[in-house]
């Protein structure tokens, strides 16, 4: 904090962004795939200034705009089994494809959409029948979840051990059918499919790579396309969220599930020597 607070104070003329970097290349904070945390960084001190322990640059007004506003997929009608429909893919989302999804996601999916910082992955679930490429879901991974009372029983983690290795963890955060499309099987095809490339497409973007999956479902909710895919269901959350002290209303338990990437998947979760890094999270 003392570091924090004097490199605040000396450095008043450099802009946010250029403070922030600084202060992730002294303490230093970076991610497993050497680059700075800068959004992580952002938020921390913002968090600081307005608890009134440190006084930032004053923030510059961005330039306007146009941001053009991009309608969602069309509802669809497909039915039949999936043979149907094979092959079916799981593709990364382009760049250029992304403001679709988002709106796709936001529009359809029963959570909507929020944009996620920190290391994530956007994709598609395409049917490639008859040549022709139809889309027919996404999926979204993200960050894992903080703090998990059930997850790190299971594990087996110390505190120290869920710092360190937390970031080896990845969060299925959004998964979406998208309406009208009604294919037994579907959704389970699509997660063991993306489970067998996710770990090289994760080391390709952020440099490492992941060797669990978890996600959350919420009852009435049963889970059962992660079931049908081998994913393991290890229990309920406590039902706090990400911010347990703001939350109002009944606690939401979810259940939790998991999945294994690799065989040796706890060793790495559990080793004795540190892996330095991590990458940002989210409470669950």
């Amino acid at each position: 904090m003392a570091l924090i607070k004097e490199t605040v104070r000396q450095f008043k003329r450099l802009s946010r962004r250029e403070l922030f970097a600084t202060i992730c290349e002294n303490l230093p904070w970076k991610a497993p795939n050497g680059k700075l945390k800068i959004e992580a960084c952002r938020l921390f001190l913002e968090q600081l200034e307005a608890s009134g322990l440190i006084e930032l640059p004053p923030k510059k007004n961005p330039p306007k705009r146009n941001v053009k506003k991009v309608a969602p997929l069309p509802c669809i009608s497909r039915e039949g089994p999936l043979k149907q429909y094979l092959p079916v893919t799981v593709d990364p989302v382009p760049l250029k494809e992304q403001p679709l999804w988002n709106a796709t996601m936001a529009a359809y999916h029963p959570l909507g959409y929020r944009q996620p910082f920190g290391a994530h992955q956007r994709y598609w679930i395409h049917s490639r029948a008859e040549g022709r490429v139809e889309i027919l879901g996404a999926l979204l991974f993200a960050a894992a979840a903080r703090k998990v009372a059930v997850r790190e029983s299971w594990i087996g983690w110390t505190a120290v051990e869920c710092k360190r290795f937390r970031y080896r963890i990845i969060n299925n955060s959004r998964f979406l059918i998208l309406p009208g499309v009604q294919i037994p099987h579907l959704a389970s095809h699509a997660l063991a499919l993306v489970a067998r490339r996710i770990r090289a497409d994760w080391q390709k973007r952020y440099g490492y790579a992941p060797v669990l999956l978890e996600t959350f479902v919420t009852p009435p909710h049963q889970g059962t396309c992660y079931r049908a895919a081998n994913w393991q269901c290890i229990g309920e959350t406590a039902g706090l969220g990400r911010e347990p002290r703001r939350q109002k209303g009944s606690p939401v338990v979810r259940l939790m599930f998991v999945y294994p990437l690799v065989r040796e998947w706890r060793e790495e979760l559990c080793a004795p020597a540190p892996v330095a890094g991590k990458c940002d999270e989210f409470d669950a």
